[in-house]
């Protein structure tokens, strides 16, 4: 029998099954196997979010922890705790390192935690404290990656900047939320676009985009913080002077995201009043750069 071992308050990954164990539970719709419990597989799952393998790490090790803690629910917020500090920690594995494997892990945590998020908005069950200490995490962790390679031919998905933002954008809908947090958000997305080493060109956009989204169909919608924000980033999305590559990198994903905000914002027909302020008010940033 598998047992999970905690040290430091982090989960321990236990011995390793190989590729057809977790096929076969794949195969059967998620279903555990006879004999062991979600509880014991998880810490071997969460090893697994740094495969370098895409069909192990995406296909499968994602996919069995997102059934088993989304849709199944077959791990309770105890059994979540001591997950999410161990994804936390991996946050910090090599961070600031580029062109290595580590972000597989980084980056793979963070799309774990976005299914947590969505668990906990579902059914709260995250302290004040613990809420806080994950967007923190997250936040820190979108604003220091600097590898942000999208899909790599042999190794699948990396991704940083779009799973971070799935985790974001699930932050930005929860209750505990302040309304000063709000711009948080924002000015991440600003900096990470107009800092990122490199052009954002594979879907990263769009999934910023929705953090934004997540922002603007809160009840409480800072609509004068949205309106400040929209200034610098109309702002950084001119044509720079002097141009060099850097700052033209930096205003070609500026003016992607807001564009792929406005998209988003425009075939989106859910009634919203705050997202309705945020696309008329965009629309006139927009004007004066296309």
């Amino acid at each position: 029998m598998l047992l999970v071992a905690l040290s430091a308050g982090t989960i321990q990954p236990a011995t390793p099954h190989d590729k057809a164990y977790w096929r076969a539970i794949a195969a059967a719709k998620f279903e555990v196997p006879a004999g062991v419990t979600a509880q014991q597989l998880a810490p071997e799952l969460l090893a697994g979010l740094g495969a370098t393998d895409p069909e192990l790490r995406d296909d499968l090790t994602l996919s069995i922890l997102t059934s088993w803690i989304y849709q199944k629910k077959l791990l309770s917020p105890e059994d979540l705790r001591p997950m999410i500090r161990t994804l936390e920690a991996n946050l910090r594995k090599g961070v600031g390192e580029t062109g290595t494997d580590g972000v597989l892990l980084r980056s793979f945590s963070a799309l774990t935690l976005a299914v947590i998020a969505a668990r906990d908005n579902d059914a709260p069950f995250l302290s004040e404290d613990e809420f806080g200490r994950l967007l923190d995490a997250a936040l820190a962790y979108f604003h220091d990656e600097r590898d942000t390679r999208g899909f790599d031919p042999s190794k699948g998905w990396m991704h940083s900047a779009a799973h971070t933002s799935d985790l974001l954008k699930f932050l930005a809908r929860n209750s505990r939320l302040p309304v000063s947090g709000q711009s948080r958000f924002l000015s991440a997305l600003l900096e990470k676009n107009r800092d990122a080493p490199a052009p954002f060109s594979q879907g990263e956009d769009e999934r910023m985009a929705r953090v934004a989204i997540s922002v603007v169909r809160r009840a409480d919608f800072d609509r004068d913080g949205f309106r400040a924000w929209l200034t610098s980033a109309q702002a950084a999305a001119k044509f720079p002077n002097p141009a060099t590559a850097g700052a033209l990198r930096a205003q070609q994903n500026v003016r992607h995201l807001l564009a792929a905000l406005w998209t988003e914002l425009s075939v989106d027909e859910r009634p919203s009043e705050g997202a309705d302020f945020a696309k008329t008010a965009l629309r006139d940033a927009l004007k004066g750069l296309f």
